[in-house]
């Protein structure tokens, strides 16, 4: 009993200790089997067959283990030394393997890596020549400064201005490349901007060493941090903006002052003068414009040259503004025409033009001097036009000055003359007659009458064509008075057209007539209509259009013409003459043409002016003069017509004296066609 109950005992000791045996030898197992399946797979495929013995018993035990999991454990108890043998000797193999492959690895991780950084390096390198060459081909001085202001990075512009290799401005400092004055400043901005920490724009103006030149530079400078905590860099960018400023002043010279004297011109004084107008401070005070015009100065160009002209001018200039004080304007207004603008002259208009004339007769002193040291043939005319601020427009001053020039003129030149109301009158009036002037050839109120010219047996040689205006309010306006407004504002050119379509159709309707077809009709032509490029064409449609005979149309010209360009005034008539028309000098010896003129040029007949003629018989100078015009016209073959013969005295004179043609009031007046012969 005590042995049943023994073994009882015993079988239910083994009961209780055979789940955790097997436990513990199980997770052992597991283990092993984990690493063996892990490191060694196949060589526990080839492990050899181990008898398994299972007991039912034990079956239960383990719960429904899978039998060969449970071969497997049984085994392992068997024999634990040999399979772990087995174990150590795969793990030790596949240890060698697996440290083969993380070598493998390592060594393809390296070269990799190599290689990836070999690419970044080129790929920077290749970053770096770009961003070099972007920077190089920008026209702007870029450079990086260190903190102590040495330069770190300049670009190629850089080294272009500095005219030195990179490698040699850099470490460098700004005073060893420009002037200690330009470096101290430069250095004041750049230390500004690394203590602020704020970008600048800045204009500055530097000088290199070894040069004058001012160059002037826009700047951008900032502060750049390339390593965390450490001081920040300097970067910089400036462009010159040397030559553009040069040309800005240039084109501003060019714009508002007179190339030749350096003086400020036209548009310049107009600005001046109109600031003066309108500045409410000087409201209350008195200015004045003068306008200096030297007088004869194109004789200077005609006997001396344009080149001495233009010294001449620049003389003057330079003349007028040493005598000038500072806050007084001297401008060139024209060719030979200077403008002084005087300022705040005071509250009354007396002490104001005194002070003005002193001046202008300052200035006559001045240009006497000058005439006198180049022994030039000129002189000066000054008009003056006092004005108060806000009582005149710009416009109105400049005309009253010119007015008082033209009337200084007058005089005779080396004069001055302030404006006075009566010019006004006169200026109103001609504007007027210059408006009315426009439409009278629309209106039909332009008439040509003739006068008679005779020889010295009284036969009637010709007529001369003359102009005649009669005005609906006005009557009729002298041909003194309306030919110079026509010559300046070239109406002359369509009414000369005018006069000569009529003489041309009227010399066509007398060469029907044999009473009349003998007779000569002379046209007074205006050096403006004569000077026209398509004057000789002109003349040649009329006659073609006309009918009219070449040979009896007298165009007279003056001698005044014949010292414009005299070449071509010789062509043009030449030209002319080729086509049978006939050539008369009108007013001989009112001029200051050459008696070689008489020589070279085609002309007909000399025509005395009618101002020698009437003090012919009273005046022993003029008796003279027109006894030698008419032995210097026969020696070289020209017809001698004497103008203005009022006196039976005077015609028997001139006949005397070898004159044998005449036109005045003692053959008749100048009358319209329908009435010249009606006692013929």
């Amino acid at each position: 009993m005590s042995v049943s109950v023994a073994n009882n005992n015993s079988r239910q000791r083994r009961k209780k200790t055979a789940p955790l045996y097997l436990a513990k030898s199980l997770k052992k197992a597991v283990s092993m089997f984990i690493g063996a399946c892990l490191y060694a797979p196949l060589s526990i495929a080839s492990l050899p067959p181990v008898s398994v013995v299972v007991l039912t018993d034990e079956r239960t035990a383990l719960h429904g283990v899978d039998a060969l999991t449970h071969g497997a454990l049984l085994a392992t108890a068997a024999n634990p030394i040999k399979l772990l043998r087995r174990v150590d000797d795969y793990v030790v193999r596949w240890g060698v393997l697996l440290l083969v492959v993380i070598l493998f690895l390592a060594l393809l991780g390296n070269v990799l890596l190599k290689r990836r950084v070999k690419h970044n390096r080129a790929l920077l390198q290749t970053n770096k020549e770009m961003l070099s060459t972007i920077l190089d081909s920008v026209d702007a001085f870029i450079y990086i400064k260190s903190p102590t202001l040495e330069y770190q990075y300049v670009n190629r512009r850089i080294s272009e201005l500095l005219g030195l290799p990179e490698d040699q401005i850099i470490g460098k400092r700004d005073d060893a490349f420009f002037e200690n004055g330009s470096a101290a400043s430069m250095e004041q901005v750049d230390l500004g901007v690394l203590v602020s920490g704020k970008k600048v724009t800045v204009e500055e103006n530097n000088v290199l060493k070894g040069e004058s030149r001012i160059r002037t530079f826009l700047s951008i400078k900032m502060p750049l941090s390339i390593f965390p905590g450490a001081p920040p860099y300097l970067c910089g960018i400036s462009t010159e903006l040397t030559d553009y400023l040069e040309m800005q002043s240039r084109t501003h010279f060019l714009a508002f002052y007179d190339s030749l004297t350096g003086l400020p011109n036209r548009r310049l004084l107009m600005d001046s003068l109109t600031t003066v107008i309108d500045h409410e401070e000087w409201a209350a005070s008195y200015s004045a414009v003068q306008i200096i015009d030297l007088d004869n100065f194109r004789l200077v160009n005609d006997i001396q040259g344009y080149e001495s002209g233009d010294q001449l001018l620049i003389n003057v200039a330079e003349k007028l503004r040493q005598r000038l004080d500072a806050d007084t304007t001297l401008a060139r207004f024209s060719s030979d025409e200077f403008i002084v603008l005087m300022s705040n002259l005071g509250e009354y208009q007396t002490g104001a033009a005194v002070k003005a004339e002193r001046v202008a007769r300052q200035l006559l002193e001045t240009i006497a001097q000058l005439k006198k040291d180049n022994s030039l043939p000129i002189s000066a005319s000054i008009g003056i036009s006092l004005f108060a601020g806000g009582e005149q427009s710009m416009d109105g001053v400049l005309r009253q000055a010119d007015l008082a020039l033209q009337q200084a003129k007058r005089a005779g030149g080396n004069s001055l003359c302030f404006f006075n109301a009566d010019m006004q009158t006169s200026v109103v009036e001609r504007v007027s007659l210059e408006a009315d002037l426009h439409q009278a050839l629309e209106r039909n109120e332009l008439a040509l009458h003739y006068q008679i010219q005779v020889d010295h047996q009284g036969v009637t040689t010709g007529v001369e064509a003359l102009l005649r205006w009669y005005h609906p309010q006005r009557g009729w306006v002298s041909p003194a008075t309306f030919i110079p407004i026509a010559e300046q504002n070239r109406l002359i050119i369509p009414i000369g057209y005018w006069v000569l379509r009529s003489a041309c159709e009227q010399l066509a309707l007398w060469s029907r007539q044999t009473t009349y077809a003998s007779l000569s009709i002379s046209v007074n032509v205006s050096s403006v209509q004569f000077q026209q490029p398509g004057f000789v064409h002109d003349v040649e449609t009329l006659l073609v259009e006309t009918q009219a005979p070449p040979g009896r149309l007298v165009l007279e010209v003056t001698e005044s013409l014949l010292m414009h360009d005299p070449v071509r005034v010789r062509d043009t008539m030449l030209r002319l003459r080729a086509k049978g028309i006939r050539f008369a000098l009108d007013d001989f010896g009112t001029g200051y043409s050459s008696l070689s003129y008489l020589k070279r040029l085609p002309l007909d007949e000399l025509k005395i002016d009618q101002s020698f003629i009437n003090e012919l018989l009273t005046d022993k100078t003029d008796a003279a003069i027109v006894d030698t015009t008419i032995l210097l016209a026969v020696s070289l073959g020209l017809t001698v017509v004497a103008e203005g013969v009022e006196k039976k005295e005077q015609l028997d004179w001139l006949r005397g004296h070898g004159c044998y043609r005449y036109q005045g009031y003692l053959f008749g007046r100048p009358t319209p066609i329908e009435y010249l012969f009606e006692s013929y």
